[in-house]
């Protein structure tokens, strides 16, 4: 039973470790994914006017604060729980000492009662028998022995009592600290929203020309819309003629040995008759066997395995890039913040760092290379069924037909007039455009 007790109480411990580790793993993410926002801030605020792009970045910002928050609340509760465990433990250690300095104090009060009338010698030498004596010599070794043990047993009882009591203080501090930085982070969260208010207040006044800019993008985005489909619809076109060119070829082949073996049974059966020997069955459905192979068109093996493996990695595939939150969603919808502005995305746009190293998503094959004026460079990757495009590229290090191995680096990000960096990535299946979001790994 004891020994469960101590197993509970170290998997207990472990778990709770573990729950703190993962705690802080989360709240130093947090914290660096706070920073970068912030680094990003800092970089617009040169512009006089206040952008959607700020809006995003404080609306991102505000979103990280808060969840910091929660963690630092898990934290807090964390401690309080570990504290209450250790004063747990505490009363248990007291209560375990006092009962020890109680069967000490009355080991001693029976020794000075048995003192008063003999001395351990005459215990001993008043014995009735030899055998008697040798008990009496044995009881009063165990007795001194246990006396002894009790009071180690006291005075490690009190180290552990000390131990606790500064490990319960150690923690009150850690939970003060929390708390400490607890209020300082809702500061600057009031901080943040107080700043965004500002920010959209700014924007509401622009809402016309926004929209209009924003119209303006989506006219773009129609055109390379277009130029995507060409070439994946070419790209399918042509994947699908090659296969039905190689299946033709091995049906000739197939088509050219059946035939063979036709003629040979032809010829069997005239040098069978011409000998007069027997003609049998198999040699004459040999010799009439209609030789037609059809052509049966499918994909290849490895266009199929590349689609497979690139569907068993949804929610999983590596961001385009290392550092960067998404600042525009897929699809359409309207602004939360701004009430007459509407946005519609094929794809989601990524903030990250000027000169960013953009990278493919899964492995694959380079089938299209694009320039447009809003989106700027662009790449077509395949991935058999799929297709992963990467636009508002700076520069591109790829070319077409290329093979691309996962997190390759295919370009750098483009840094636009208000130093704003945002590449925009698109996952299509067939001509489908598809969320990016649900397919890249949760942060």
């Amino acid at each position: 039973m004891s020994l469960l007790i101590v197993f509970m109480g170290i998997s207990a411990l472990a778990f709770t470790q573990d729950k703190k580790a993962a705690l802080e793993a989360k709240k130093k993410i947090l914290l660096e994914e706070i920073e970068f926002t912030q680094k990003l801030l800092t970089k617009t605020k040169a512009s006089k006017a206040s952008t959607m792009a700020d809006l995003t970045a404080l609306s991102k910002q505000i979103e990280l604060r808060k969840k910091l928050i929660r963690e630092v609340e898990g934290e807090i509760d964390l401690f309080e729980d570990k504290i209450d465990q250790n004063m747990d433990s505490l009363r248990l250690k007291e209560e375990q000492l006092e009962r020890l300095k109680k069967e000490y104090a009355d080991a001693v009060v029976r020794i000075y009662k048995n003192q008063r009338f003999a001395d351990k010698l005459l215990f001993v030498v008043n014995a009735s028998s030899f055998s008697e004596a040798l008990r009496r010599v044995n009881y009063l070794r165990k007795y001194a022995t246990f006396r002894e043990q009790q009071a180690v047993q006291i005075i490690e009882k009190k180290s552990e009592i000390s131990q606790e009591i500064a490990s319960i203080d150690e923690k009150k501090k850690t939970k003060e600290e929390l708390l400490s930085g607890q209020v300082k982070e809702k500061m600057q969260l009031n901080k943040s929203v107080t700043q965004k208010n500002v920010v959209v207040q700014s924007l509401k006044k622009q809402e016309k020309e926004l929209q209009s800019n924003i119209s303006k993008k989506q006219a773009e985005a129609a055109k390379l819309n277009s130029q995507i489909e060409a070439i994946i619809r070419k790209e399918i076109e042509t994947a699908r003629l090659e296969e039905e060119r190689k299946q033709r070829e091995a049906a000739g082949k197939a088509t050219a040995a059946e035939a063979a073996k036709k003629k040979a049974a032809q010829e069997a059966i005239a040098k069978a008759k011409a000998e007069g020997k027997k003609v049998t069955k198999e040699m004459e459905d040999a010799a009439n066997k209609k030789v037609e192979i059809p052509v049966k068109l499918g994909n290849t093996p490895e266009y199929d395995l590349l689609t497979s493996n690139f569907y068993g990695n949804k929610g999983k595939l590596p961001w385009p890039v290392e550092k960067g939150f998404i600042s525009k969603a897929f699809g359409r919808y309207n602004h939360p913040e701004l009430d007459n502005v509407s946005l519609e995305n094929n794809g989601i746009d990524i903030r990250t760092d000027g000169g960013a190293n953009v990278r493919c998503v899964f492995e694959g094959k380079v089938v299209g290379i694009l320039n447009n004026p809003t989106f700027k460079n662009a790449v077509i990757i395949s991935h058999g069924e799929y297709f992963t495009v990467y636009s508002k590229l700076a520069s591109i290090n790829v070319s077409k037909g290329q093979k691309i191995s996962t997190k390759q680096g295919i370009g750098t990000a483009y840094t636009d007039e208000e130093n704003i960096t945002e590449i925009h990535l698109e996952v299509w299946k067939g001509s489908a455009k598809l969320n990016p979001s649900d397919w890249l790994y949760r942060k």
